[in-house]
């Protein structure tokens, strides 16, 4: 979508009523690989009971994690997706003096405001959401919760949290993900093994590989004014 023009108005009886402009453009995002793998010998598969189910299990959560990066700051650049913090047009909120709390609903605001969404969720750094469940009042009163209860919930605002150490620490992520941003995955993630590399037959080794094909998308032209990033100020939780 890369026009709209809102001319809905009152009419009154047999008048003629306004027209609105609307027109999409035709984008192309492509798909990106992410891959990698382990050699290993037959006889250490043999002898050490288990061991291939942990390497799958590795391999998959490196893939994930290399997904996660990509998603949130992927440079765009062949073979990397576009990620959400490399978009154009993203939103930018300053903290400034403001405390964590002000500065993220003022977040959630601007996306209300300039684009006319509901944001969905966030997503901080751990450190970052350390310092904002450890916040207290001046009597010393956690506001998250009882440290002795369980782990305070990760909402805030009425949003979830997703906490992760691809987000730069000192900085923080909002918007409006659920209805406007999309991740396709080609057949999700294949873990694949092969003695057909190089000399591995002759040498009685395998490579054990994990590999997906994903696609990061958005819905319209306005998707990335409906994410804001700020900076956090260390010190002003």
């Amino acid at each position: 979508e890369t026009t709209w023009t809102n001319n809905a108005g009152m009419v009154a009886e047999g008048g003629t009523k306004p027209e609105s402009a609307w027109a999409v453009t035709l984008r192309t995002e492509n798909m990106r690989k992410i891959a990698h793998n382990i050699p290993m010998t037959e006889e250490v598969l043999d002898d050490v009971a288990g061991l291939e189910a942990q390497v799958r299990g590795r391999l998959v959560f490196g893939v994930q994690r290399k997904e996660e990066q990509q998603i949130l700051s992927g440079t765009g650049v062949a073979p990397q997706l576009t990620g959400i913090l490399n978009r154009a047009g993203i939103q930018t909120q300053a903290r400034g003096a403001d405390p964590f709390f002000d500065a993220f609903y003022k977040a959630m605001t601007k996306i209300r405001n300039t684009a006319f969404a509901e944001p969905t969720a966030g997503a901080l750094n751990p450190t970052d959401w350390q310092n904002v469940v450890l916040t207290r009042t001046a009597d010393g009163l956690y506001i998250l919760g009882n440290p002795g209860a369980s782990e305070a919930p990760m909402r805030l605002w009425g949003l979830d949290i997703r906490v992760t150490s691809e987000m730069t620490a000192g900085t923080a992520l909002v918007g409006a993900f659920r209805p406007y941003a999309q991740l396709f995955r080609r057949g999700g993630i294949t873990v694949t093994m092969s003695t057909e590399h190089s000399t591995f037959f002759v040498e009685n080794k395998v490579l054990i590989q994990a590999e997906e094909r994903v696609l990061a998308a958005t819905s319209d032209y306005e998707s990335y004014r409906r994410s804001v990033r700020w900076r956090l100020v260390p010190g002003l939780y």
